[in-house]
């Protein structure tokens, strides 16, 4: 009985947490998916990786961190986090909200929580 009442609690606060999300971003294409990627969406961020991120963030996320930030360092429990920072920009990163097709920052959290589908 215990067990079911903080399952209950864990998907309350999930869901929470992806309403207080989707507050601040409407579009249902750019809130994390919930569950493990699968390879075809890793696929799918690396090319759009490829397109969009390479340029500033190095090929296959290899950078130095000096001038963009490490994705290879980005926390794999934080997708708000990054949805947030692609959605909106930080620093020195535009927004890309309005430069990426719907789906496409699904795609590249694929991409990035899993290093570039190294650890699936």
């Amino acid at each position: 009985m215990k067990m079911r009442g903080l399952h209950l609690l864990l998907l309350c606060l999930a869901a929470s947490s992806q309403a207080a999300y989707a507050q601040t971003n409407t579009d249902p294409a750019m809130i994390p998916a919930p569950g493990p990627a699968t390879q075809a969406l890793v696929n799918q961020g690396k090319t759009q990786y490829d397109r969009t991120c390479a340029q500033c963030h190095g090929r296959n996320m290899v950078s130095s961190g000096t001038s963009s930030y490490d994705l290879r360092r980005f926390p794999t429990d934080a997708p708000d986090r990054f949805f947030n920072s692609v959605t909106h920009g930080k620093n020195n990163m535009p927004s890309f909200k309005d430069a990426l097709e719907p789906g496409a920052i699904q795609w590249l959290w694929a991409y990035v929580s899993t290093r570039g589908g190294k650890e699936m």
